[in-house]
């Protein structure tokens, strides 16, 4: 990440008096009695947030469906020798406008429920579906931000996984798939003469791939009361060539394009509540597809483009203060720019002017009071010296407010991570160097359930316990 320009920025702030009244009264203080002067006026905010984060190693998808929601694993019971690698979700521009929802069949499915939980190391959130027949339990990155849902296909050139490996040798109801002519879609696909085989590509923005062939195989799910229902000749990526990823066994794909599971298969709608990503026994995560997905809360449109999914973002405020952002920021022009949701990038991702002005307000608050860590990673900057579990009662949020009246809260355990030995944490947003484009990762997205309505074109933000909509 390059470092900020300090000639972009506002007139930082010099008077004492411009501070809150919580850093105010902290700063000059020895850093031994910050948290009994926090305690002390605690009382004067409206809510106390307790952080316990995990170490972030990170970067930087009609008629009726009935409902059907996939578990989500913890990354606790997946245990890894590697270093964890956080897949960014949003794919590298395409040439071309993304394939329209036009054409697109779908068949019935059966109701479904189940649950989710979160990997801890990447701030990302898995479903456990099991392939084939005998079925092989596989656990899927959810990713909003890529349309075609793959899975690492033994033999291969694979990255390490803990559980089982896919073998389609050895189930019986693998076959390869036709090439379907998709000239805009992701990923690229090609027909191999040689195999007679339809051949795919994906490369993701932080260069993890994967190649492999299109194949169609039996899917089953786990329910929310323990049952399994199967959807047979479901369109997958069976990679044999897979780089930059760890863990997981591939990606759940939930974009709006012409492979996505979502649009082919679940109709036009899907919601998601995640709740904390660093509690690790909480069986109310869930993530539903079809009819029954909870729309519910406050919409704001929903633009496809490119097959991702833009929001109108329009302002940002920091407690009480709207930032002095241009509302151009974050206007998509062309293929440039814009705001998109993505569960599967798993910090928030802001456009170089936003981030330098949100930056600047928070290292305000924060850089007289604590000790600016250095050389930590770029994509993680800026990180500060200090304990995070009990330090911050009554930090302002950060509040994203989208088009129609829309809002996403991010909270202290929403915008800061802790490093691994918990003596510094770090934000957990980056500056795109690369293009305008902004993104919501899954970061911001705990404690909300967020639905998607392809038929009417809105997204739903209700920031809710997920305990109470899992009933």
């Amino acid at each position: 990440m390059q470092e900020n320009n300090p000639s972009n920025k506002k007139e930082v702030h010099t008077k004492t008096e411009s501070m809150p009244l919580f850093f105010r009264l902290i700063k000059g203080c020895k850093r031994q009695t910050t948290f009994l002067i926090i305690m002390a006026i605690s009382l004067t905010f409206c809510t106390a947030i307790l952080i316990s984060l995990i170490a972030l190693s990170c970067p930087y998808r009609c008629t009726s469906h009935p409902r059907l929601a996939l578990s989500l694993i913890h990354s606790k019971s997946i245990k890894s020798k590697e270093s964890p690698k956080t897949k960014v979700g949003y794919l590298r521009s395409k040439s071309a406008s993304a394939s329209s929802l036009d054409n697109i069949w779908t068949t019935y499915t059966a109701d479904i429920v189940s649950h989710v939980t979160p990997i801890t190391r990447q701030a990302a959130f898995l479903a456990n579906i099991s392939i084939g027949d005998p079925p092989v339990p596989q656990l899927l990155l959810i990713d909003t931000g890529s349309d075609l849902t793959w899975i690492q296909c033994h033999p291969c050139k694979c990255y390490p996984q803990t559980i089982p490996f896919y073998r389609p040798s050895r189930s019986s109801t693998y076959r390869d798939a036709s090439c379907e002519p998709a000239p805009h879609a992701m990923p690229r696909i090609s027909h191999d003469e040689r195999t007679k085989t339809c051949q795919y590509y994906l490369r993701y923005r932080d260069n993890s791939s994967t190649r492999g062939t299109l194949a169609e195989e039996k899917l089953t799910f786990q329910t929310s009361d323990d049952g399994l229902v199967s959807k047979q000749d479901i369109v997958i990526g069976c990679g044999q060539d897979n780089s930059g990823f760890t863990q997981y066994s591939g990606v759940l794909g939930l974009g709006p394009g012409k492979f996505s599971i979502v649009t082919r298969y679940f109709g036009s709608r899907f919601s998601y509540c995640f709740g904390s990503l660093t509690d690790l026994t909480n069986p109310h995560n869930i993530l539903i597809l079809g009819d029954g997905a909870r729309n519910e809360g406050d919409p704001t449109p929903l633009h496809i483009f490119q097959d991702r999914y833009y929001l109108d973002l329009q302002a940002i405020s920091l407690g009480q203060k709207l930032l002095d952002i241009k509302p151009g920021v974050f206007k998509r022009f062309g293929s440039q720019g814009g705001t998109v949701i993505d569960t599967g990038c798993s910090p928030t991702i802001l456009a170089r002017d936003a981030y330098d002005t949100l930056f600047e307000e928070i290292n305000f608050l924060l850089g007289d009071v604590l000790t600016r860590v250095k050389d930590w990673d770029q994509y993680t900057k800026p990180c500060y010296e200090g304990n995070m579990k009990g330090n911050f009662i009554g930090f302002p949020v950060v509040t994203f407010h989208f088009a129609g009246g829309a809002e996403l809260t991010l909270d202290f355990e929403s915008l800061f991570v802790e490093s691994e030995d918990g003596e510094s944490f770090c934000l957990a947003m980056s500056m795109n160097t690369l293009d305008d484009m902004s993104v919501i990762g899954a970061m911001a997205q705990q404690h909300y359930n967020v639905g998607y309505d392809l038929l009417t074109m809105n997204v739903y933000f209700q920031r809710t316990d997920c305990e109470i909509l899992d009933s």
